[in-house]
């Protein structure tokens, strides 16, 4: 996360950026890694190699403490689009992610187990008319961890509802990636200061193993 000494002295003195820390259970969101935003060549797409290695490192950790994963996906089903609102309008790579298509699967690079959660969502947020709610309600979860792409976007939106329906969101600063680095600075500076607390993926690992770790 880019630095700028002058902001962070600002928004300390005021009082952003406190920390909300992990509660008493969590679940992993894993957004949007799905081959239209993983595969360069798309017009929705960028390279985000590093950042699926960091993933997959915290899907090890979650499978093996039996924690909850959930993947989403952008799929469209309507051939006009109207399953995508006013959206793609705004955005015509939308038009790419078609149901049943190769863009739209989860990218094959992740250890995507049975078990898993997979959400199809039509919109940035992971909340935004899914059940994700509900299934993060069933598992007692009150702590999301969140990973994927993008972080201006649909990172920022999930987090962003994460903690406005009371949920503590930590975002994993080297396991989101965007196809701007000047937004994706600037997204992550935005979150730790006002929605979420940025880690990096061994602290992450590192708490959740310690504080989740089934007792023998």
């Amino acid at each position: 996360m880019a630095k700028n000494e002058a902001d962070e002295t600002l928004f300390k003195e005021r009082g952003f950026g406190k920390l909300l820390g992990f509660g008493k259970k969590p679940g992993l969101v894993v957004v949007d890694i799905i081959t239209g935003f993983t595969d360069p060549t798309m017009p929705m797409g960028s390279d985000l190699t590093p950042q699926i290695s960091q993933v997959n490192k915290l899907l090890h950790t979650m499978h093996t403490l039996n924690l909850p994963v959930f993947f989403t996906t952008i799929s469209y089903d309507d051939d006009t689009l109207a399953d995508a609102g006013l959206w793609h309008q705004k955005m015509e790579g939308l038009h790419t992610l078609r149901t049943s298509t190769e863009a739209v699967k989860v990218d094959s690079r992740l250890d995507f187990r049975a078990g898993d959660s997979l959400i199809v969502k039509k919109y940035a947020s992971a909340f935004f008319g899914t059940d994700l709610i509900s299934r993060l309600n069933t598992n007692d979860i009150d702590t999301v961890i969140i990973v994927g792409c993008t972080t201006c976007g649909c990172i920022r939106a999930t987090a962003v509802d994460a903690l406005q329906y009371g949920y503590r969101p930590i975002v994993v600063e080297d396991a989101v990636g965007d196809r701007s680095l000047a937004s994706h600075e600037q997204s992550l500076f935005d979150l730790q200061q006002k929605y979420a607390d940025v880690i990096k993926t061994d602290q992450v690992i590192e708490t959740v193993t310690s504080k989740y770790a089934p007792i023998s």
